[in-house]
Parts: C-alpha cells; sequence; structure tokens
C-alpha cells in the first residue's frame, strides 16, 4: 500500500508540474464572505450557487480568483453570446486510490468524473430556462449495492441530464420560484459528494429530485421551501418524496451566517426527518474561514422501530491567496445515538488550486475510520475545466 500512495503522489506531483499554467471553478461554500460576495447568487445564476456562472462570477474568476489573472469569460471571452443565453461547462479527470484495509489493496483509477455542459435561455425578464446535460462518469462496477431506497442505473444511462428547470425571478434579490430537476437548498453545499452531510443526507452524486421550489433573497437573509418527488423520467437517485425548507441568516457586517433547516423525506414506508444548523464566519485578518454542519436525524421504519442519528462536520479553510485555498474537515456520522459503537468518523483535507482561469487543480486526502474496522484511505487527483 505504502508503493501505491508513493505512486499516486508522484502522479499528483508530475500533474502539477504540467498543469502550472492552468485555473479556477466555484460552486464551494469557501467562497462566500471570503471573495467579497455576501449571496451565492451574485456569482450564480442558481438561487442557491452551483452550476453556470454569471457575469459578476466570470469576472471574479479571471481578474480575482486565480493566481495569474486572466478572462474568465466563456471560452475565455472568445466568444461573446447574447444576453438572452448563458453557456458553459465543467470537466473533471480523477486519479483515485483506496485502501479499505482489505488483504488487496485497491488499484489506482484514471476516469472521468464529470462532462457536463450547461445551458441557460432567458424568456424575457423574469422567465428563464436551464439545462445541464452530460456523462455520468463513475468509478462504481454496475452491480455493486447502492443504498437502499435508490433507483439502480442501468449500463445504458452514461448520458444524463443532472438539471432541468423553469425559473420566475424578476431579480437577483426578492422572490424566485422554479420546477425541474435539482438539488434543494440544504446544507453546506460541498462540491465533494463523499462527505457525509452530503452522501447520507440525500444529495450524493446524481440524487438530484425533482422539486417544486421558491423563496427569497436578500443581501441580509434568503429563504427557500422545496416540494419534492423522485425522478421517474431517468430513474437516477433516491425515490423519496417529501419537503425541506433552508432559512439563512448574515451577521458581523456580512462576514459569518447561521442557518436551520429541516427536510421530511419517505419512500416505502420508511421515513425520516432531519433537523439541522449550518454556521461559517470568515476571519478576515486571519484569512480562516470556519465551516460546520449539524443534524439530528429521526429514521422512522415499517413498524414501532425509530432511531435517531447524527450527521455533521466542522472545519477550517485557510485562504493564504484568493487562489489557494486548504481546508480540513473532521465528519461524524453516527447510525444510531442511542447504541455505542455505531459511529463512523471521518478526517477529509482538500487542498484547491486556481493557477488561471478555468482551471481548478485538486487534491483530496480522506481517512474514514468506522468504529472497531479498519481504517479507509482515500486520495484523489483531479483536474477540473471550466468552459
Amino acid at each position: 500500500m505504502r508503493l501505491l500512495f508513493r505512486v499516486l503522489m508522484a502522479a499528483s506531483v508530475a500533474c502539477l508540474a504540467i498543469l502550472g499554467t492552468t485555473s479556477s471553478a466555484k460552486a464551494y461554500p469557501q467562497w462566500q464572505f471570503t471573495s467579497g460576495t455576501t449571496r451565492c447568487n451574485q456569482c450564480h445564476f442558481n438561487p442557491a450557487g452551483g452550476g453556470l456562472l454569471r457575469g459578476y462570477g466570470r469576472d471574479a474568476a479571471g481578474e480575482d480568483l486565480a493566481t495569474f489573472n486572466g478572462n474568465g469569460g466563456f471560452l475565455h471571452g472568445g466568444v461573446e453570446l447574447p444576453d438572452w443565453i448563458a453557456v458553459g461547462g465543467d470537466f473533471r479527470l480523477a486519479l483515485a486510490a483506496q485502501d479499505v484495509g482489505g488483504p488487496v489493496a485497491t488499484e489506482p483509477k484514471l476516469f472521468p468524473m464529470q462532462a457536463d455542459v450547461y445551458t441557460r435561455v432567458a424568456m424575457g425578464e423574469s422567465f428563464s430556462l436551464s439545462v445541464t446535460g452530460g456523462l455520468r462518469g463513475q468509478i462504481r462496477r454496475v452491480g455493486d449495492p447502492l443504498a437502499t431506497g435508490s433507483y439502480v442505473a442501468g449500463n445504458s444511462n452514461y448520458l444524463v441530464s443532472r438539471e432541468h428547470f423553469v425559473m420566475w425571478q424578476p431579480s437577483a434579490q426578492g422572490w424566485y420560484a422554479r420546477a425541474g430537476r435539482f438539488f434543494a437548498p440544504f446544507g453546506l453545499r460541498f462540491a465533494e459528494h463523499i462527505m457525509f452531510v452530503r452522501r447520507d443526507l440525500g444529495f450524493n452524486l446524481l440524487q438530484e429530485s425533482y422539486n417544486l421550489s421558491g423563496g427569497y433573497i436578500a443581501n441580509e437573509w434568503e429563504l427557500h421551501l422545496t416540494a419534492f418527488g423522485p425522478d421517474l423520467v431517468q430513474k437516477l437517485g433516491a425515490r423519496e418524496s417529501g419537503a425541506s425548507a433552508y432559512y439563512e441568516r448574515r451577521l458581523f457586517d456580512e462576514t459569518a451566517s447561521i442557518a436551520a433547516q429541516a427536510k421530511f423525506a419517505t419512500v416505502d414506508g420508511t421515513s425520516r426527518i432531519i433537523g439541522g444548523v449550518v454556521a461559517r464566519y470568515f476571519l478576515a485578518p486571519a484569512k480562516v474561514m470556519f465551516l460546520g454542519e449539524a443534524n439530528i436525524v429521526n429514521q422512522q421504519f415499517n413498524g414501532p422501530a425509530a432511531q435517531n442519528q447524527f450527521v455533521g462536520a466542522a472545519g477550517l479553510t485557510f485562504l493564504p491567496w484568493n487562489s489557494l485555498m486548504f481546508t480540513a474537515m473532521g465528519e461524524r456520522l453516527q447510525s444510531s445515538i442511542a447504541v455505542k459503537d455505531t459511529a463512523t468518523n471521518a478526517a477529509t483535507a482538500l487542498l484547491n488550486w486556481f493557477p488561471y482561469p478555468h482551471v481548478e487543480i485538486q487534491w483530496v486526502g480522506r481517512l474514514q475510520m468506522p468504529t472497531a474496522q479498519d481504517t479507509a484511505k482515500t486520495v484523489l487527483l483531479q483536474v477540473h475545466y471550466y468552459l
């Protein structure tokens, strides 16, 4: 296993050397407050952030959030699109290795993690249509077990649309409503789907649901309410139905936020109620941001059986420069609070570098530590390019 990780580290250094002239991608909670923005939709068209960038976000990517400045516009500014249409894309190539403590070490795998193209068409001043289409990259073998209550994608489902929705939003601030397939606003919304607060709360890879969502966005606060159901078209992700709510309030001259969230979901006679809090605080003089999320999950099974679970994460991000950030997170997943030795802890380290606009290089190291079981070790290197 030592040889395996030496190979991976050598590959990481080689990739950094070769790609030392590249950079930038944004869909991370670390950018809120640290980049001079208070709302995620200042940079993104989506009300809760992520996905296609607005002009403001592209300008910031080119001028402020890269080691070496450049043009953050579509195709590096080579093509100027009409105001009524916006196009973008995300492409990720990943090299991963994992040791779960078994007798046979997992070989490093090089695979296309993401290949998505985004299109947004404005229909007048208030309405728009957004569609994301791309390839379903996967490292898991077809036939491997998936979470209970989830659809199992077939071999032919390599072309997918993670998001497609219509939206009414007269302005970036104020009321909005949208309907279609997307993730309901909830939690810290890390880009890394392996984290417990995404993977185990219904926001894992390709688990976007069909939603009817709406809310209100202001500089000081925002509210998002969502009713959701399963994807009956592509049959991807969870089969849960339910509703969620997320309310966030900005504090301390808009350098911090505290949020309350709730979610109810049911499938096949099993239901769960999630209640949680989310916090961010940016200490500007030290260039350090605190991020935390804690959730209590009441899981109700068929019959009288029920259990309370805990899912949470907390850590710090250090940004010595706007284009370089290091994040260290501690995580905990306890499947039953009342039962001893049912917890799995994890430690995740993320290093993100944005040398030039349009490219990000990320290194991830993760230790997942179940009680009384071997520690799983994961190393991931990815190169991310966006149009």
